[in-house]
């Protein structure tokens, strides 16, 4: 009895972690390259679309910074609903966002799908300049997640010409990883540290 209660137990916690949100440290430069598109856009309408799994948003891009290909023929994104594991994303109609996105999942309804966003209220110059000069998506961040976590840790081996060891507690916002004249990726941090 007390092994089946193990068993069970030890599935929902691999089920939970497969679904759920990961507490792993991240840099914006990761969302920004793992993203097909990254573009500022003004939410005109929104809906929930298929019932309580996701949200639709009318919207009107202002400008692109990343693009597999013109995301301005795009009109709508998906976002995820309640029932997300992670929890919804919600934006508000009227409200201008910093969008990261890739192809909808669901090629028949057309559309992006939301991998990240932020109000544009929470993104200065400065974001922009970082985003557009320092982010090198062709740099490979590494993380010392022992360490972050608390465990005892040997470190990372050191970095190759196209990696970047991230600090065990780097700044999500402002840290960066860009091949420097040399044609190797360093560390870099630009902007405020939050």
């Amino acid at each position: 009895m007390m092994t089946w209660l193990v068993e069970i137990l030890t599935i929902a916690a691999i089920v939970s972690v497969t679904l759920g949100c990961t507490p792993l440290p991240r840099v914006d430069q990761s969302d920004f390259c793992y993203a097909k598109y990254a573009f500022e856009a003004e939410v005109t309408d929104v809906k929930q679309a298929d019932k309580d799994s996701a949200y639709e948003y009318t919207i009107n891009i202002k400008t692109e910074y990343k693009k597999d290909k013109a995301a301005g023929i795009y009109h709508t994104v998906f976002g995820d609903g309640p029932m997300h594991s992670c929890g919804p994303q919600i934006l508000n109609n009227g409200t201008s966002y910093m969008i990261y996105a890739g192809d909808n999942y669901n090629e028949i309804e057309g559309g992006l799908r939301i991998d990240g966003y932020k109000p544009m209220d929470n993104v200065n110059d400065v974001d922009i300049e970082r985003m557009t000069t320092k982010y090198d998506c062709n740099c490979t961040i590494k993380f010392d997640y022992d360490a972050y976590f608390g465990y005892d840790a040997s470190g990372l081996p050191p970095p190759t010409n196209n990696e970047c060891n991230a600090p065990v507690y780097a700044c999500s916002r402002s840290s960066y990883c860009k091949r420097n004249a040399e044609g190797v990726c360093t560390w870099g941090n630009h902007g405020e540290c939050y």
